[in-house]
Formats: C-alpha cells, sequence, structure tokens
C-alpha cells in the first residue's frame, strides 16, 4: 500500500508531505492514485530563467524596495559574558519575498524545494554576530513556495553575538542585549507573518530552553531605517515595532520535565512558543521612499535581560554579611579577654579580606561596580570591629590616668625651665574607672555597628533596586 512520508516541523509545528515512498504488499486505491498528483516535490526549475539572480522587474509601476517578511522562534538562549561582552542563542529564522518566476509552478498551496536547487535568496546579514554556525541540515527542507509566486525560507543557527554592557549595578544590573539583522540590495525587510508561520507574533521563544544568569522580561522587535552614511537625515526612523512583556515565562521552567512527558499539550506548546503580551506601534519615514543606495533596512530583536540574584546572594552577600556579622560578637566578650577578641577580630578581617579576593570573569573596568561598594564597606564594618577593640583596651589600661598642666612657677620649683611641665598623676582605683569607659564604648557599639549596617542595606539596595 502506498504511504506518505511526513515531515513534521517542530520548531513551527507545520506538518509538510515532502515525498512519496512506494511500499509493496497491498493494492492501491483509486483514491491514493488521485493523492499522489496532490502533492509535489520540485526538484527542478524551468530554464527560461536565471535563478542565480534577482528578479528584474521592468515596468514603470515596479517598487524599489523587495519586502522581505521575517519571523523568528527563539529556541535557546545561553550564557551571557560580561568578561567578553557577548551572549549566545540559537534561533531559527523564517523569510518570505516575492519571486513571481516561481509563480504557478504548482498548483498546490505551497510545496516544498528539494535541498539540491539553487534559488536567488535575498542578502540578510547578523550585523553584531562574532560567529554564525547553521544548524539546519543539508538534507532538511528549508524552501517552501506558493502558487501566488512567495517564496519561504526557514533555517535553523547558533550565534555569538556582542553585547556591549554597562556594569555599574553589577550583579544587580539589568542589560539589553540586541540581534540585529541588515537587509542590504534594496531589501526591505519587516516583522509578518509568512505562510508557513503558524504563531499570532512574529517572534515567539521556548521559555522552557532559557538557561542563563539572566531572566527575560522582554522582547522588544523593530524595523527601522539604516544608511551607511554617518549623518544621513531620517537615520534610525522605526517604522514598525512591538515590544511585549514576559511576565510568567520563569513559571515554564518548573514545567521542562512536565513537557518532555507530555508534548503537545496546550500548557506545554504556551511554553515552548511562549509569545508574551504584546505592543505594536508603527509610523512612516520618508527616508525609505528618497533614500538612494546607501540607505538598507535593520530588524533588530531586543532582548531585555535582568540579573538572576539567587547565586550572587548565596556565594557573596550572604557570606559576606555572616562575617561582619560574627565581628560585632566581639562587643559582647568581656575587655581582659584579650586573645579572644583579637583572634576573632584578625580571622574575620582576614576571612572578609579571602571573601573579596573573589574574582568574577569580567572586564576591568573604570568605575566603580555595585558589587565593589558592598565589599569596601563589609571590610570596614570587620576593620572598624578589631579598631574599636584597640581603643576599648586602651580605654581599658589607662582610662584611670589623669593628665595635669603645672604653672611655669611650680615648673621651676622642679627644677626645669619650661613655661609649662605636664604631669601624669595615677588615681588610687584606675582599673574601675577605666574599665567603666571601655563598657560603655562597647555597649554604644553594640547599638551603633548593626544600626548603621542596616542603615547602609537600606540606601544600598533602594539604590541599585530601585
Amino acid at each position: 500500500m502506498a504511504g506518505w512520508k511526513v515531515l513534521f516541523w517542530r520548531g513551527f509545528g507545520l506538518l509538510f508531505i515532502s515525498e512519496l515512498a512506494a511500499g509493496g504488499g497491498g493494492e492501491t486505491s483509486g483514491d491514493d492514485d488521485k493523492n499522489d498528483h496532490d502533492h509535489e516535490l520540485i526538484k527542478d526549475l524551468p530554464n527560461t530563467f536565471n535563478w542565480t539572480h534577482r528578479y528584474e522587474c521592468h515596468g514603470k509601476t515596479c517598487d524599489r524596495w523587495l519586502d522581505v517578511t521575517c519571523a523568528a522562534h527563539l529556541l535557546s538562549f545561553g550564557s551571557v559574558s560580561e568578561a567578553t561582552m557577548d551572549f549566545q542563542v540559537s534561533i531559527q529564522l523564517v523569510e518570505q519575498w516575492l519571486d513571481p518566476r516561481v509563480a504557478n509552478l504548482t498548483k498546490e498551496e505551497r510545496v516544498p524545494v528539494a535541498p539540491e536547487v539553487d534559488m536567488w535568496i535575498p542578502h540578510v546579514d547578523f550585523t553584531n554576530a562574532k560567529s554564525v554556525t547553521v544548524t539546519t541540515g543539508e538534507d532538511e527542507t528549508s524552501m517552501w513556495v506558493s502558487r501566488d509566486g512567495f517564496i519561504n525560507r526557514a533555517l535553523r543557527y547558533d550565534i555569538r553575538a556582542s553585547c556591549p554592557m554597562n556594569l555599574q549595578s553589577f550583579p544587580l544590573d539589568k542589560q539589553r542585549c540586541k540581534l540585529k539583522l541588515d537587509g542590504v540590495d534594496d531589501v526591505r525587510l519587516r516583522w509578518g507573518f509568512p505562510f508557513i508561520w503558524t504563531q499570532d507574533v512574529p517572534v515567539v521563544t521556548d521559555a522552557t530552553a532559557l538557561h542563563s544568569q539572566f531572566k527575560l522580561t522582554g522582547i522588544t522587535t523593530k524595523a527601522y531605517v539604516n544608511s551607511f552614511l554617518p549623518n544621513a537625515k531620517g537615520k534610525g526612523c522605526t517604522y514598525a515595532a512591538s515590544t511585549c512583556g514576559f511576565e510568567g515565562a520563569d513559571d515554564c521552567l518548573t514545567d521542562t520535565q512536565h513537557c518532555e512527558d507530555a508534548v503537545g499539550t496546550r500548557e506545554c506548546d504556551g511554553c515552548q512558543y511562549f509569545t508574551g503580551n504584546c505592543q505594536n506601534r508603527s509610523r512612516d519615514c520618508g527616508l525609505l521612499e528618497t533614500g538612494d543606495k546607501n540607505t538598507f533596512t535593520t530588524l533588530e530583536i531586543q532582548l531585555h535581560l535582568s540579573r538572576r540574584l539567587a547565586y550572587h546572594l548565596l556565594q557573596m552577600y550572604i557570606p559576606s554579611t555572616s562575617i561582619v556579622i560574627m565581628s560585632w560578637v566581639s562587643f559582647w566578650i568581656d575587655i581582659a579577654a584579650v586573645p579572644a577578641r583579637v583572634c576573632l577580630g584578625v580571622t574575620t578581617v582576614l576571612t572578609m579580606t579571602a571573601q573579596s579576593g573573589r574574582t568574577f570573569a569580567m572586564p576591568e573596568v573604570s568605575y566603580v561596580r555595585a558589587i565593589d561598594v558592598w565589599i569596601v564597606v563589609c571590610q570596614l564594618f570587620v576593620f572598624s570591629a578589631l579598631i574599636e577593640y584597640a581603643v576599648v583596651n586602651f580605654v581599658y589600661r589607662f582610662g584611670g590616668l589623669v593628665v595635669r598642666k603645672l604653672s611655669n612657677a611650680k615648673a621651676q620649683d622642679h627644677g626645669t625651665d619650661d613655661v609649662t611641665a605636664v604631669k601624669i598623676q595615677q588615681l588610687k582605683n584606675p582599673g574601675d574607672k577605666g574599665k567603666r569607659k571601655a563598657q560603655a564604648i562597647d555597649n554604644a557599639c553594640r547599638v551603633i555597628f548593626p544600626s548603621s549596617f542596616i542603615v547602609f542595606n537600606m540606601v544600598y539596595w533602594a539604590v541599585y533596586l530601585l
């Protein structure tokens, strides 16, 4: 019985029939013979045209721009490196354009094109990419044509793209990384819905595959006019934009295992093709009509990122806070227990120094980061606690001594020619008075140090989080 070999493309949730496979054993019905002619695979193109060049329109009404409609599926979002200022992303990009030469090549609504067929495609570049790898297999179907003359091409890419970052608020920072696509040679790029695209928005995300130290809070897609000239009038005019909030995307990460066991459910599809809450806007750009050959268009995907704080809380903030609090224990230890208090003070200082020496893989920057402010203040607290005991110990030992100034006459009686003389007179019970002064300092520090640290935390988190 004749059967169909079915290509199921998970990236778009589409089902395409690519080839007819004949099998033995059984009779073929008349309906099967009829269906055999309803589907086809384009393996050859007519020799009437030069298919390696763009279709040339010689009519007076021909538009200068070739509209290329794009849609994208963000398959995964990998590591973001502060050291190299870049990020990794896997993306599935779909492009659609009109080529009248393929119109009426088929009577079907759309048919796949064999991978070995060569056809002209628009020139679209990932301009801010450091490396681009096409992961679509050579034998996979990546192009479809419709009877109206539209061509769809879909490829998967692994991309490492540059992402300049401002790290002043690190690790409480928010970043915005971009993926840019430039269309040259009179190609007008725009976000839209190619005929093989089944989603409600042009850019969707697999929210179960966002494994990074950042949380994806939203995506902004833009299409704007660009120019090779530095100060072209109208450059940067955005003729289409969309901003999608990704509230609830984090909930999908907890459903990863569930989706592996229940592929195709509404909940899993909603996470694997996450759209967010989107708002669209558009405007007219005059440069698209008046621009010269230096004018081109750019598509941009902006990823709104917020750094996840759990790792840094466990590795830096909580340990350093514990060290600071441990240094305050010294205020409750007896003043006469010199070895205990000195040992505790030195230990906390050295531990905090070692903690601050934990290096993050980051570039050397000329500005102060939030983590630097935290470390310096914590070091000051533990160092101040050690110095506090030095002061307390001095007061404890010498707080009962009184310094008296003698007049010039009395100084002469003591056989000296100085105008004034200094005499240190010891009280009858110096230890009692010195101990009271030292204890008063310790008592005050028990309140001052924690209060100051609480105030610092309130200011610190308010400044860098709000």
